[in-house]
């Protein structure tokens, strides 16, 4: 049997995804499965042991089939994205079809009346019900990222990042602060990164892109001796593989959450515009999610935006920071990293 899975973004997406990956190559006995993705996202699935080959989107569609073509014929063709790419995709590929499911409208009438009209299901569990038909059910072991052999522990520990030693960096448990999300409404804002930071009063490493270092910069943002910055200064495996070695992991709803959940590390969410009933909390590993509830106007977009709708927002501003590195130090206490 030779298996197509389909979807194309985004970081986060990807990593969602695994646990239906596993489950399909190693349920369905002698199955060949092949993944199509974006090539940005290639590296996330490149040392999978599931995935017997990752294939990357073309400059068009016809050029795109074209080569899945020369890959098949596929049994079964499972489009986790659904959206208008990969239908155009899927139409012109013969196959059986299995198609995931979104609840938009679900999400969309939950903004617009604030009431929660979500199925309850995370996105992962959603996805696992598109592979019903074919006997695969979830073995519940969560998500997974397999990182190449040059970020393995040891060989990572004899490794550099940003001119720190990561041996130095590893030298006692600490705790990782993601600053990024893709979308500004999403972000935990640098004054209270700072103030997490100083509240914490333990080794913190900021992790994001460079985006995120002069945002932080431009601030004006300050820290003390137990943080170190290295936002702009990893790649994102790297990044993968400090996650990986961390205590806890303080988030917003962003791909960095996803990484800790595929390691397993404990997670501080937190959320700003969006709400984990939208099916995209961190999975299959301990966490708490940390959201002012009490606002009328959350949530007020499916996926963040660039700017808070009321000009005010509140839903990170009024987070209770206190709690927040509490709950990140009783993680850390209790590791055994």
């Amino acid at each position: 049997m030779k298996v197509l899975i389909i979807r194309l973004s985004s970081i986060g997406d990807i990593l969602l995804t695994t646990p239906l990956v596993r489950c399909v190559k190693q349920q369905l006995h002698g199955c060949v499965l092949h993944f199509l993705t974006k090539p940005a996202m290639r590296d996330l699935l490149a040392n999978n042991a599931n995935v017997d080959k990752v294939l990357t989107l073309g400059d068009s569609i016809s050029q795109t089939v074209t080569m899945l073509d020369e890959q098949g014929p596929y049994d079964y063709i499972i489009d986790l994205h659904n959206n208008h790419r990969s239908r155009m995709i899927r139409a012109r590929l013969k196959g059986k079809k299995l198609i995931y499911r979104k609840e938009n409208l679900r999400k969309w009438l939950t903004i617009v009346t604030k009431r929660d009209l979500m199925s309850s299901r995370h996105v992962v569990d959603r996805y696992m019900r598109t592979v019903m038909p074919l006997g695969v059910s979830n073995d519940n072991k969560g998500l997974e990222l397999a990182l190449p052999h040059s970020l393995d522990a040891e060989n990572f520990r004899r490794t550099a990042v940003g001119g720190i030693s990561i041996d130095q960096l590893l030298s006692s448990p600490y705790a990782v602060v993601a600053c990024g999300a893709q979308h500004a409404t999403k972000r935990i804002p640098p004054a209270h990164i700072a103030t997490l930071c100083s509240l914490m009063k333990v080794p913190v490493l900021l992790l994001g892109d460079g985006g995120d270092r002069s945002r932080l910069d431009s601030a004006g943002a300050t820290f003390g001796s137990n943080v170190v910055n290295l936002c702009g200064k990893t790649t994102l495996l790297e990044s993968a593989a400090l996650i990986r070695d961390a205590a806890v992991v303080v988030a917003p709803d962003s791909s960095m959450m996803h990484f800790a959940a595929a390691f397993h590390r404990p997670v501080v969410a937190v959320w700003g515009a969006t709400v984990p009933q939208f099916g995209f909390a961190a999975y299959a590993t301990p966490h708490i999610d940390c959201q002012v509830d009490t606002l009328h106007c959350r949530p007020c977009s499916r996926m963040g935006s660039e700017r808070c709708p009321l000009g005010h927002f509140d839903c990170m501003h009024k987070q209770d920071w206190q709690r927040i590195a509490t709950a990140a130090k009783k993680y850390l206490s209790e590791s055994t990293i």
